[in-house]
């Protein structure tokens, strides 16, 4: 393979349009998450000592993600998807302001990273959704895969940042000025977000029933059984989604391979711990340790060009989700912090693989219409499911300790992997057509062609 085959594909940049403005507005973004991230992290294990409340923090911001992507994914099926991003970039610019008070105060208070935590997590659910929902109507079709490899990479490139400036802020200037810098970087993104189009979902309705609606209950038309947003209430749009994803193979088998990595290869609550008793470091380890895996994802990122070019997503996709696991094996049982972070490197070339993987095939077979519905389905397992990992491996680490939780859970995403590939196993096929074609699975025909001539 040549190395110009191995380049990022920059092609959907090249045709035009608002992608690029987009994700420079995603970078910022997503450096000032990462230097709440690590700011969160530290600040309450700092006053609390206990990985487990490093996971119960996780898992406060989770749940409010969940119902953030569960209403998102309605709401982007129904409004415009431009005033979702908008409010949740918003709202961010509010939530780091008063983790910076909090953080400057003479006693910070614990609860209100805990309340602010929760109530960012709603609105960036609800945005991030909104955000995930409009990226294929961006680029045409062709240019799917690389699009996905775009927002990956430009994802990668502001979270290594965000986490290594953030440990080397909260080491210097401190708390209060790593959560300030984090609001000011969101308030940018915000204004460059105002620049965008109004972007209505495709063939979307007006909220509310019109007079003339002739769909059923479940807001399909009786020509077609297109699902129509609008014309039913936000439970039955929510179950019409659940619906599809449940008749789908591709999009639920994504969906349950995920499941390997996030529940139980989830080493990051675990950060803090291991460079305070393990490998007797500060914050400026725990921000090396959570660049590790970023710095692999850049390398996978940058040379992803092959990805739009695999006929074989599922199978790649499995192969991603395996070195993952063999990664948090190595990095549990590495007795040393340079060969550790070589592990963490390549978890995270095996993740950036998957993260591209998954982003293709739910993108390519999804129609417009369920963009938003699926994106939340997605999203919700896809960022809760590892906080529930996190207050799991933290339990774990005060049983058996920080090292053998990591290794152990390398080890049950490599068995657990083993199973749903024995489950899916018809998706180890060279074509997809014998997959989307078989009874089951008439939700994909009549929700959208693509998902009869994609390659898995």
């Amino acid at each position: 393979m040549r190395i110009k085959q191995l380049a990022l594909d920059l092609s959907p940049l090249r045709a035009g349009g608002p992608l690029g403005l987009v994700l420079a507005a995603r970078v910022l973004a997503l450096l000032a998450i990462g230097l709440t991230s690590v700011g969160v992290v530290v600040q309450v294990y700092e006053q609390t000592g206990s990985s487990a409340q490093v996971g119960m923090v996780s898992l406060v911001l989770a749940s409010g993600l969940l119902l953030g992507f569960l209403a998102g994914g309605v709401l982007a099926d129904r409004r415009d998807r431009k005033g979702l991003i908008l409010v949740g970039s918003g709202w961010a610019v509010v939530t780091f302001a008063v983790l910076a008070v909090n953080a400057a105060a003479d006693r910070p208070a614990l609860w209100v990273v805990y309340l602010t935590g929760a109530l960012f997590g709603f609105t960036e659910g609800v945005a991030e959704t909104a955000l995930t929902a409009v990226l294929p109507a961006l680029v045409s079709e062709e240019h799917i895969p690389a699009t996905g490899a775009l927002v990956t990479v430009t994802t990668t490139l502001g979270a290594i940042a965000g986490p290594m400036l953030g440990g080397v802020l909260i080491a210097g200037p401190g708390l209060a000025t790593t959560f300030a810098l984090a609001a000011a970087g969101t308030a940018v993104t915000t204004l460059l977000l105002t620049r965008l189009d109004p972007m209505p979902p495709t063939g979307a309705a007006p909220p509310g029933p019109p007079e003339d609606a002739t769909g059923d209950e479940n807001g399909r038309t009786p020509d077609d059984g297109t699902p129509v947003t609008g014309r039913a209430g936000a439970l039955a749009d929510l179950r019409e989604g659940f619906r599809f994803v449940g008749g789908n193979r591709v999009v639920s088998a994504v969906l349950v391979v995920d499941l390997c990595v996030a529940v139980f290869a989830t080493p990051q609550a675990l950060f803090p711990e291991l460079a305070e008793r393990r490998l007797g470091g500060g914050p400026e380890l725990v921000g090396l340790l959570t660049t590790a895996p970023m710095i692999g994802a850049a390398l996978a990122s940058l040379t992803s060009g092959w990805t739009g070019r695999t006929r074989r997503h599922w199978r790649v996709l499995c192969a991603a989700v395996a070195g993952w696991g063999l990664a948090c094996l190595g990095f549990g049982l590495s007795p040393w912090l340079g060969l550790g972070l070589v592990f963490l490197a390549l978890g995270g070339v095996a993740d950036t693989i998957s993260e591209i993987m998954r982003r293709t095939l739910l993108m390519t077979h999804t129609p417009d219409p369920l963009q938003g519905r699926v994106s939340s389905l997605w999203l919700a397992q896809a960022m809760t499911a590892p906080a529930l990992g996190g207050v799991i491996a933290g339990l774990a680490s005060s049983a058996v300790g920080p090292a053998a939780t990591v290794a152990g859970g390398g080890a049950l995403c490599l068995t657990t992997l083993a199973v749903v590939a024995l489950i899916y196993r018809q998706l180890w096929r060279d074509s997809y057509q014998s997959v989307t074609n078989d009874p089951g699975n008439d939700e994909v025909g009549r929700g959208d062609n693509r998902g009869a001539t994609a390659s898995a």
